[in-house]
């Protein structure tokens, strides 16, 4: 039996005692079942009430951080408190049951799985950015649906990926997120231009 006195270095817990911390289970978040869903749906609805926490969450760290006067690991940490107000807007009203449980009993367990549904949609973003290509990226949705031939590619986008117009709010001009996007002459696709190399 461990000792809650002892304050080893085991487990990745650093200076923190030991707890009887239970692993959490595999966050499902792609599912017909609407109670899935609606765990994204909460994630992006946090992003939209909140949109000045939301572009720090999204910023660059380092960037932020000299314009702030402050070092990295200082926005890193202020970071980790975003993820977690993510979490809480998330998990606290999950329809299950057990999920909330351990939500309650260890919510930093949950920043976690919110950063790689972050990563998720940002892959799946920028994949249906690619059926656009580099300069449709770069236009709003609005901009899209004026031009016939883009209407049809976004409504085959939002088809399968409904958070798309919600994200490319959010991403469209972040190049950390918006990796398709190129900011030179819209008569020249350096993203494909680029792939060749590669």
């Amino acid at each position: 039996s461990s000792s809650t006195r002892g304050r080893g270095r085991g487990r990745g817990l650093g200076n923190a005692p030991a707890t009887p911390m239970e692993r959490i289970p595999k966050i499902q978040w792609d599912d017909k079942d609407p109670n899935i869903r609606a765990r994204t749906a909460r994630l992006i609805s946090w992003c939209n009430t909140y949109p000045e926490t939301r572009i720090k969450l999204f910023s660059d760290s380092h960037q932020e951080a000299v314009n702030e006067g402050r070092r990295r690991q200082q926005m890193s940490m202020q970071k980790e408190v975003y993820f977690q107000q993510v979490a809480d807007a998330v998990f606290t009203h999950d329809h299950n049951l057990h999920i909330r449980q351990l939500y309650a009993q260890y919510p930093s367990v949950f920043i976690k799985p919110i950063k790689s549904r972050f990563q998720s949609l940002r892959k799946k973003y920028n994949d249906a950015n690619k059926t656009l290509g580099a300069t449709g990226a770069g236009l709003t949705a609005m901009e899209l649906r004026e031009k016939p031939e883009m209407k049809r590619l976004l409504d085959k986008i939002l088809n399968t990926f409904p958070w798309w117009e919600d994200l490319h709010g959010f991403w469209r001009m972040n190049p950390s997120y918006n990796t398709v996007f190129s900011t030179g002459d819209p008569g020249q696709d350096f993203a494909m231009e680029a792939q060749q190399f590669f």
